[in-house]
C-alpha cells in the first residue's frame, strides 16, 4: 500500500505525485504548500504568469518578411475584378487611347495602392487579403457611366486580420497605399510635358491618393490622422499639388 510522504497515511486510490519535489502524497497533502514542498521555488506564481500574458498582449508585433506573392484562394480573382472595375470607371472617352489610359490607371495606380497595403500589413506579421466590397464595386461601376459626376474608386479593400493592431502599425499600413500613388505621380510628372498619357496617370494617381486621404469612415486618411496628423496633412497637401499639376 502506498503511503503519503508527509503524514504517512495509506493512500486509497491513485496517489498524487508532486511535480516539484517528486514526492507521493495523499489527497489532503497533494498541494505543494500542504506538504512544505522543498521544490516550491521552481513553481511560477500565478501573478508572474498573468503579468507575462499581459506583456505579451501589449508588445508590438515584430517585423518579419512575408512572401511578396502570398495570395489567398480567390484573392487573385478579386484583384482582377477590382482592376477591371477601375479600368471601366476610367474608360470614358471611349477610344483606343482612352482604353489604354484606363488600363494603365488600373494597373499602375489602383493595383499598386492595394498591394502596398497588403505588403505593409504582412511586413508587420498580420494576415492581409484583398476583398471585394459589394457596395463599393457598385459605386465604382456606376462611375463608369458617361454622365457620372464623380469617380468612386472603391471596388474593394485590403482586410487586415491580427490580434491587437496598434495605432502606429495601422497608420503605417494605411499610409503605404497613398504613399505609392504620390511617389508614382511625382515620377510621372517628369514625363508629363512630353506625354499626354503620363499626364493622365499623374492625375489618376494624385486623385486616388487624395480620395483615400480624406479623413472619413474607413478611408486611409482617418487612420493616418489618428497616428500622425502632421504626416497626414503633408501627404494631403502633396496630393492636392500633384492633382493640380496633373490638370495643367
Amino acid at each position: 500500500m502506498v503511503r503519503c510522504d508527509f503524514c504517512g497515511a495509506e493512500i486509497e486510490g491513485l496517489p498524487y505525485k508532486c511535480k516539484y519535489c517528486g514526492g507521493t502524497f495523499c489527497v489532503w497533502h497533494h498541494l505543494p504548500e500542504e506538504h512544505n514542498c522543498l521544490g516550491l521555488h521552481k513553481a511560477v506564481s500565478t501573478y508572474a504568469l498573468e503579468r507575462a500574458e499581459r506583456l505579451e498582449r501589449a508588445a508590438p508585433p515584430r517585423l518579419r518578411s512575408a512572401p511578396a506573392a502570398a495570395l489567398y484562394p480567390g484573392e487573385a480573382r478579386d484583384l482582377a475584378i477590382g482592376v477591371a472595375a477601375v479600368a471601366l470607371a476610367y474608360l470614358h472617352p471611349y477610344s483606343l487611347t482612352g482604353a489604354l489610359v484606363a488600363l494603365l490607371v488600373a494597373l499602375t495606380a489602383y493595383l499598386p495602392h492595394e498591394l502596398a497595403h497588403k505588403l505593409a500589413a504582412q511586413r508587420y506579421g498580420y494576415a492581409a487579403r484583398y476583398v471585394l466590397s459589394r457596395w463599393g464595386l457598385l459605386l465604382t461601376l456606376l462611375s463608369a457611366l458617361p454622365f457620372a459626376p464623380l469617380r468612386f474608386i472603391v471596388p474593394g479593400y485590403v482586410l487586415v486580420s491580427g490580434y491587437g493592431v496598434g495605432r502606429k502599425e495601422n497608420g503605417i499600413i494605411s499610409a503605404a497605399g497613398p504613399a505609392v500613388n504620390l511617389a508614382a505621380a511625382a515620377l510621372l510628372l517628369l514625363a508629363a510635358p512630353a506625354s499626354r498619357i503620363a499626364g493622365e496617370l499623374v492625375y489618376a494617381n494624385a486623385f486616388i491618393a487624395t480620395f483615400n486621404l480624406l479623413p472619413f469612415g474607413p478611408l486611409d486618411g482617418r487612420k493616418i490622422i489618428e497616428w500622425k496628423p502632421a504626416l497626414w496633412l503633408l501627404m494631403l497637401l502633396l496630393a492636392a499639388l500633384l492633382l493640380v499639376a496633373g490638370l495643367v
